[in-house]
């Protein structure tokens, strides 16, 4: 339960804002900034994180709440207040038509890379021996350690593998949303209606959440800014409404 995990999100916006000034290249941030934050993010989770795994849900929620106030004074402390900006590279720098509509190549990055990303997690977890454990290990920790696995290293692993994501998706905003110190906030409150209106663990329903969520944010945008503030609010009641559990929640055992 990583109440923090934006915040990592966060922190690789401004490692990467770093890395590409002193280095002119938009890859080189993108390939070194998310490893990076995985590593601090192992790093805690080794010291502090892993003694909670068998404490409960709410031990973890409010010890990673004050990690994530901990990464928001840390950046300030070292990027300041302002708002920062990474500079897409030339090669994904022009505009293309669809449609009719005009829209930055970039914008298509972004969705390639995010449909990659979703194609290589779901492929690990549904068609690999290491993906098998890992939903093992979610669904029945001690079964899975009297085969023989170490929970502890796989717990350790799907975190890292989770901050590597978050991180990678902070790098690739940065030249569309900027990078400030609320951007955590901004983006915890979006993932958390994600993952509850998706369903507990459920890596599909996440996925029809954030496209729907997208869709009535882009149309909202248009037609009701003013409003469109609440529309995932919106999404969340109407989900849980018909669904308590989420789309594709299930009750545990």
């Amino acid at each position: 339960m990583n109440a923090a995990h934006t915040s990592f999100y966060m922190l690789a916006g401004y490692v990467a804002t770093s890395i590409a000034a002193a280095t002119g290249s938009f890859w080189v941030a993108l390939a070194a900034a998310p490893v990076l934050v995985a590593a601090v993010g192992l790093a805690l989770e080794r010291a502090v994180l892993g003694r909670l795994y068998t404490a409960g849900h709410t031990a973890q929620l409010l010890l990673t709440v004050g990690l994530a106030y901990v990464i928001a004074e840390a950046t300030k402390m070292l990027w300041g207040d302002s708002a920062l900006s990474v500079a897409p590279p030339p090669s994904l720098a022009g505009h293309f038509s669809l449609l009719g509509a005009t829209l930055p190549v970039y914008h298509l990055f972004v969705i390639a890379a995010a449909v990659a990303l979703l194609g290589a997690v779901a492929a690990v977890l549904r068609f690999t021996r290491l993906g098998m454990v890992i939903r093992a290990a979610a669904a029945n920790p001690d079964m899975t350690a009297a085969l023989g696995y170490n929970v502890r290293h796989i717990y350790s692993a799907v975190f890292v593998i989770g901050l590597y994501l978050a991180a990678f998706a902070g790098v690739v905003m940065a030249p569309m949303a900027g990078v400030y110190p609320s951007m955590a906030d901004d983006q915890l409150v979006q993932a958390f209606i994600v993952v509850v209106a998706g369903g507990l663990g459920s890596l599909p329903g996440a996925f029809i959440v954030a496209m729907l969520l997208g869709l009535v944010q882009g149309f909202g945008n248009i037609y009701a800014a003013d409003e469109a503030v609440y529309f995932p609010f919106f999404v969340l009641g109407a989900v849980l409404l018909f669904r308590p559990l989420g789309l594709f929640g299930a009750k545990a055992a």
